[in-house]
């Protein structure tokens, strides 16, 4: 969460086990790019190194998308200070993410490419095919253009690899470095040295080996980078929806300008086709509005005066001018847009652990390598120096730490992403790990389970008290409260031509009632147990639905029957949920009858009503003391506490601030439906990020040994350096194309 802790949205959580806000109150998120990186170790050598800096309080790197979440406190360090540190490990600091995601482009990578690949063609060709008239230079010609190769085409490679060294640390760079150095610098003396060779039968060089290799992983880093960008695709599409410019009309007419200039209150007109720059009210006109890429919701959505708009949706027909009212980074697209990054950015359980085995294993491959080197050297066959460089080369170059760096970070861009386009907001990597765990899912049900949108059926008035009297006691009080009963209440007020008179000493009994005094009476309304608490004799009522109960100054005056509407899809969802094994519970504010009638529509046989917001927490905290996996599904403020302590929190998101904020997943739009598309996310993003882990593991300890010669002896076989770089770069387009079989899996 950016900003001060003063600017930060405060919430309640009652009794949560989860923790929001650092205890510094001065810490900034910023996103960094960062360049060089390559490999899983290159990811644990930046956070490790960072977090030692002072007023650094933690790093997250991702390599997919070749940035870093820094949480740093600016009156200790700023981002130039961030960069240098970034610099001093061996890694190029690229800027502050802001408006673009910056990546490695698969240009870059392409051009040295182009110079490499047809150099190493030459090479190669020249090594394998006798070409008489130059026989007795050759040597010397391969030395120039492998010299070219590593000088233009992988000079990346070596400087990272230099600046390792001086940092007395390793990465990928370190073992691609030592491994063509190695056959480029035997080469080299056997080209200079050619008669010493000669007369010990080692008269072999290897500058093909150190050019293809090259070219494979340049190739590999091409391929990759591509794929990953692929992989941001949902991402930049979000970027990319908030329009550049907008029509401001002010007192000098209409004009274009920088969507990024305008202010609060400034009138805006958007015509067909148009997009909403910022979100706005609509003031004049009418017209419908595609919200797809927000929502979800396939339908364009009615437009006219007093509705809201919001920044990067289409106006597919009709006109409107509208006011300003939220901008920049205040906007719900980039609201969006900033949990999708921070999803991106953060780690789920698994990629922690693969960091770990990442961090020693560069250091034990060069410890294998050298190992090889000496084995094949003592008691391999001739040529020994020549065999045991060969092995010692192809072991450096076929350990890939790369796709171990790769498997999670691009499987949870690219979920988080599609989750986006559908409707589905993820506030993290671990819960998309969690999710999928889920056996038991508790709902609120008003606006959760029903539509929220609440009307006053019946208005039961006692004796002696006047309609209007009584609704504007009543509305007064509620006007105070954000209770979706409240609501419709006042508006059942408004409707009947009722004032709503200033209210003081406002007190909210969370789940209960509330209380305040109106021109000098107090008013009660809430729950019948919360009036009989207060000595309210309280006549009950045969209404089924949901019940509010107001009290005159200690004394029953009447009671608001409130009915609500399932939604269309609740039915189907639960059903879809008892198919997945996962059980539903109803635990409700609300009456026995009113949960009864819903739950019994819906299919939901386990109920709970008339329970306070510490008593949700209490029945949760219950499952889980059971070992049950428990998800919690719901909108209000009444819901924060067990949203916090859930497993997983589902948050509608037409409910409040507080619920959005404590939840770990944001629902958009009204369909339930999308809870299950959540679920079935989850499952499939695990599903590829263990085959993603278990593919990059695989490789390593199956082609280690091959390369090192352990199957020599008994079948005769070993990995050339060639074959080990084309399989090294193989490895991590493999994890990445996998990954991107997300945006296309049906959910």
């Amino acid at each position: 969460m950016k900003g001060s802790l003063e600017e930060r949205e405060p919430f309640l959580i009652l009794n949560s086990a989860k923790e929001y806000f650092s205890m510094s109150e001065k810490l900034i998120d910023q996103n960094i790019n960062i360049g060089g990186m390559m490999c899983a170790a290159c990811v644990r050598r930046v956070e490790k190194k960072l977090q030692k800096a002072e007023g650094i309080e933690s790093v997250i790197v991702n390599l997919a998308t070749n940035s870093a979440l820094v949480s740093y406190n600016p009156d200790v360090l700023g981002i130039e200070q961030i960069g240098e540190e970034v610099e001093r490990i061996g890694y190029e600091f690229k800027g502050v993410d802001q408006d673009t995601l910056q990546d490695e482009t698969s240009s870059y990578y392409a051009k040295k490419l182009m110079i490499a690949a047809p150099l190493s063609l030459i090479v190669f060709t020249l090594s394998m095919v006798k070409i008489p008239a130059i026989e007795s230079y050759l040597f010397y010609i391969l030395l120039v253009l492998t010299l070219s190769v590593m000088v233009f085409g992988g000079d990346i490679f070596y400087r990272v690899a230099w600046k390792n060294l001086k940092n007395r640390t390793s990465d990928m760079n370190t073992l691609l470095a030592v491994g063509t150095l190695s056959a480029f610098t035997y080469s080299v003396f056997v080209t200079i040295f050619a008669e010493y060779f000669k007369s010990r039968g080692n008269y072999f060089v290897y500058y093909d080996a150190a050019c293809v290799i090259i070219s494979f992983i340049l190739l590999g880093r091409t391929m990759e980078a591509r794929a990953k960008k692929r992989a941001k695709g949902a991402i930049e599409a979000l970027l990319n929806l908030a329009p550049k410019t907008a029509y401001l009309i002010d007192e000098d007419g209409e004009k274009e300008v920088p969507a990024s200039l305008l202010r609060i209150d400034d009138k805006i007109r958007v015509k067909p086709g148009g997009a909403i720059a910022v979100d706005g009210e609509v003031l004049e006109g009418q017209g419908r509005a595609d919200e797809s890429m927000l929502t979800g919701e396939s339908v364009p959505v009615s437009k006219r005066a007093g509705d809201t708009v919001y920044a990067g949706t289409v106006l597919t027909s009709g006109t409107v001018i509208y006011s300003a009212k939220t901008i920049g980074n205040e906007t719900v697209l980039a609201g969006i847009i900033n949990t999708v990054k921070s999803a991106t950015a953060s780690k789920p359980k698994v990629q922690r652990m693969a960091d770990q085995v990442s961090s020693v294993f560069v250091p034990t491959v060069l410890v294998i390598a050298c190992v090889t080197f000496l084995v094949w050297f003592f008691f391999g066959p001739a040529p020994l120096l020549a065999n045991s460089l060969l092995a010692f080369v192809s072991v450096l170059i076929v350990a890939c730490p790369c796709a171990m760096g790769l498997a999670t970070p691009t499987a949870v861009m690219v979920s988080t992403g599609r989750g986006a386009s559908n409707g589905i907001l993820v506030k993290n990597g671990e819960t998309l790990e969690k999710a999928c765990k889920v056996n038991r899912i508790i709902f609120d049900k008003t606006g959760t389970l029903t539509t929220g949108d609440l009307q006053v059926e019946v208005c039961e008035i006692e004796d002696g008290l006047a309609k209007k009297e009584f609704l504007s006691c009543a509305a007064s009080l509620e006007a105070l409260s954000d209770h979706p009963l409240a609501n419709s209440i006042v508006d059942y007020a408004k409707d009947n031509d009722v004032d709503i008179i200033e209210a003081i000493d406002f007190e909210n009994h969370d789940g209960e009632g509330v209380t305040a005094l109106v021109n000098g009476k107090k008013i009660y309304a809430g729950k019948k147990e919360y009036l009989d608490r207060q000595g309210i004799n309280v006549k009950d009522s045969a209404f089924s639905g949901s019940r509010v109960y107001i009290a005159i100054d200690s004394e029953y005056v009447g009671m608001f029957g409130i009915t609500d509407t399932v939604k269309e899809d609740a039915s189907a969802t639960i059903q879809a949920l008892k198919k997945k094994g996962i059980t539903p519970v109803i635990v409700s504010g609300d009456n026995e009858k009113a949960v009864k009638i819903v739950a019994d529509k819906i299919g939901i046989s386990e109920t709970y009503s008339g329970i306070s917001p510490q008593g949700k927490l209490e029945i949760l905290q219950d499952y889980r003391s059971k070992g049950d996996i428990v998800a919690m599904v719901g909108d209000g403020v009444n819901d924060a506490a067990a949203l916090a302590a859930s497993d997983v929190g589902f948050a509608m998101s037409g409910g409040t601030d507080v619920a959005m904020q404590s939840g770990d997943i944001t629902i958009l739009g009204d369909s339930t439906g999308r809870i299950v598309k959540a679920i079935n996310l989850s499952c499939f993003t695990l599903s590829i990020i263990k085959q993603n882990l278990f593919w990059a593991f695989f490789y390593n300890i199956a082609l280690i040994p091959l390369a090192a010669g352990v199957f020599y002896p008994v079948f005769g076989i070993q990995l050339s350096p060639m074959f080990a770089g084309a399989a090294m770069a193989f490895s991590s387009v493999s994890v990445v194309t996998n990954s991107l079989r997300l945006k296309i899996k049906k959910i």
